[in-house]
């Protein structure tokens, strides 16, 4: 068949910004080459051995995962190496789950009493697995199970020997085109080779994604890889600002994304310069810059980028490959080292957001028909109070040795919340008891993220010393779209009107009360928003780690006075579409250099 020359575009999600400029790979995963060989999907070998047998079966097995073990560290090092601390942390997360009984004793017991061979039970362990995950609801934890199928591949690669598939194998110039793109696959990337990663599954929240961003590789997502396929030995463009493919570029559009790969070059270099200035506007008025971290090793990133200190901790991530929850002295040893590692910086320290949907601890969460809507968060801990209590002393055991605050998550009305003070004060006096030091003033607070608490926000004022505005729930619950369904992603707007009235009520009730209020959400490291939000009067923004240099920038590029006037008109504004066209109009106008986000 003849395959047209002229230029097409096609139209997916942008996940990593940048611009790329290569040729198509088409890159397979393990599921993929099984789809395509029909030996190998009818035979995961799957075979009877004898009862002499069965020793030997299990240490092939225990050799595949030591050496699944090995190849993920390696990469975490790697990852280290290249100062990308959030992926390495992802692998260390993966490394916990493969301590999983269900990995380890039980596919051994399960070799040993159906007497099969290695691969056939691994496989139906894995299902195990699948179908648990399969019945959640939450988008971001269907995301962790593809952490387990991406250490599953890399043990049956092991165990089957024949198979070898790896990115890491791409040619100078690639352009990754795949089904679906695993952590591993984005790890093992030479950025050198690649340029750019294509998929048709994915999303934001994947680890692939987070540790693409970090990567600083271009990610598409959404494309049918079928449009693609008949142009294989084309060139190819990656637009990862906008989402668009262009197969067979003109000479003329050639010219001008070489022209805007060689100006995002030039910018990147320029934010390094970033790093030891103030997050000020050019007025003078100076903000409060801090970093949402998941682990340890994302503080040797915020210290880089001199961040005011940590806005969010999300602690339960550190546990979520655990099947029970973890017992006070854990916990204690993970907030001691973070608290640490602050180097006297703040750190506010968010207690469990689990429950309804989410795994940690699985067995005390029975299941629900709208767990969105259930016992997760702040309820799940005050339902479950031994769990909560153990964590509350935690966190105060570890204020001893820094400056340590403590968040609620998902409050809904002020009885949580006097319930929640109730029991740390509980906590107080039993650590009192057990003659344990911690700091005489912890400051507490709670995360707005549902209407009725932005409704309230004068009586939760009155109760805390500081709010956090969680703006990716507090827009799904405002405009009742689940923020991970891609087909009513058209719908999900933080700049809808009536979420930035709600921003604009809890910063002024806060204000009232003489509070700080901080926004951790994704708009937060959108430095389009950066003035809109100075001019609502946030005073503080807490973005992931790497987004510290691209906000700073933002910052010191406007003034108190332009985003107090232009938070005055985006109030007076009727529609989502409308705010976004004046958020993107004031941004180009205000950082005209910053071809990222000005498209």
């Amino acid at each position: 068949m003849k395959v047209a020359t002229k230029e097409i575009r096609l139209q997916g999600i942008p996940i990593s910004r940048g611009i790329a400029i290569g040729k198509p790979l088409f890159f397979h995963t393990l599921e993929e080459y099984f789809e395509d060989n029909h030996d190998l999907k009818n035979n995961i070998p799957d075979f009877a051995i004898e009862k002499e047998g069965v020793a030997h079966e299990i240490n092939r097995y225990r050799q595949a995962i030591a050496c699944a073990r090995d190849d993920i560290k390696r990469l975490q090092k790697k990852l280290e190496g290249e100062q990308i601390l959030e992926g390495a942390a992802i692998l260390d997360a993966q490394l916990q789950m493969m301590l999983d009984p269900l990995l380890t004793q039980e596919v051994e017991q399960e070799i040993s009493s159906k007497k099969r061979n290695a691969e056939s039970v691994f496989q139906e362990v894995i299902k195990i697995y699948q179908n648990k995950f399969n019945s959640i609801f939450d988008p971001f934890f269907r995301e962790r199970f593809k952490d387990i199928q991406d250490i599953s591949r890399r043990v049956m690669r092991y165990l089957l020997k024949s198979v070898r598939v790896s990115a890491a194998d791409s040619p100078s110039g690639s352009i990754v085109f795949s089904q679906e793109l695993t952590t591993s696959d984005i790890v093992e990337s030479n950025k050198e080779s690649i340029e750019a990663f294509v998929s048709h599954l994915g999303g934001a929240t994947s680890h692939a994604a987070i540790v693409a961003k970090a990567k600083g590789i271009p990610y598409v997502t959404s494309i049918d890889l079928r449009a693609i396929e008949p142009y294989k030995g084309s060139q190819v463009i990656v637009d990862g600002r906008t989402g668009e493919i262009i197969i067979n570029p003109t000479p003329e559009t050639l010219k001008t994304y070489k022209s805007l790969r060689a100006q995002l070059r030039l910018q990147l270099n320029n934010l390094k310069k970033m790093e030891g200035l103030p997050a000020k506007t050019y007025d003078g008025y100076l903000m409060k810059l801090s970093a949402n971290i998941e682990s340890c090793h994302e503080v040797d990133v915020l210290h880089r980028y001199q961040g005011s200190g940590v806005g969010l901790f999300r602690s339960e991530q550190a546990f979520l490959s655990n099947s029970v929850f973890p017992l006070e002295e854990e916990q204690f040893q993970l907030y001691r080292n973070i608290v640490q590692k602050m180097n006297g910086l703040p750190i506010v320290i968010r207690t469990f957001d689990v429950g309804g949907d989410k795994l940690l601890g699985s067995h005390l969460i029975a299941e629900e028909s709208n767990p969105y809507l259930g016992c997760r968060a702040i309820r799940f801990s005050l339902k479950e109070r031994e769990i909560f209590k153990a964590q509350l002393s935690a966190i105060l055991r570890a204020s001893a040795f820094g400056d340590v605050s403590i968040m609620f998550p998902m409050v809904s009305g002020l009885p949580e919340l006097l319930e929640a003070k109730e029991i740390i004060k509980e906590v107080r006096a039993n650590l009192k008891e057990r003659g344990i030091a911690f700091a005489d003033h912890i400051p507490i607070g709670c995360m707005i993220e549902v209407p009725s608490a932005a409704i309230i926000s004068d009586l939760l004022a009155k109760e805390c010393d500081f709010l956090s505005i969680g703006t990716n729930d507090l827009t799904q619950y405002t405009l009742a779209v689940d923020r991970g369904n891609h087909f009513l992603s058209n719908l999900y707007a933080p700049t809808h009107p009536s979420v930035i009235r709600l921003i604009k009520l809890i910063v002024h009730e806060a204000n009232q009360h003489g509070i700080p209020v901080a926004i951790c959400g994704e708009i937060a490291s959108d430095p389009r928003f950066t003035p809109l939000l100075l001019g609502l009067g946030v005073r503080e923004l807490s973005v992931a780690a790497r987004h510290l240099p691209v906000v700073k920038n933002a910052i010191r590029n406007t003034s108190i006075v332009d985003a107090s006037r232009l938070a005055l008109k985006v109030l007076s504004l009727s529609t989502a579409s409308e705010v976004q066209e004046l958020l993107e109009q004031e941004y180009r106008r205000n950082v005209p250099d910053d071809v990222f986000y000005n498209v």
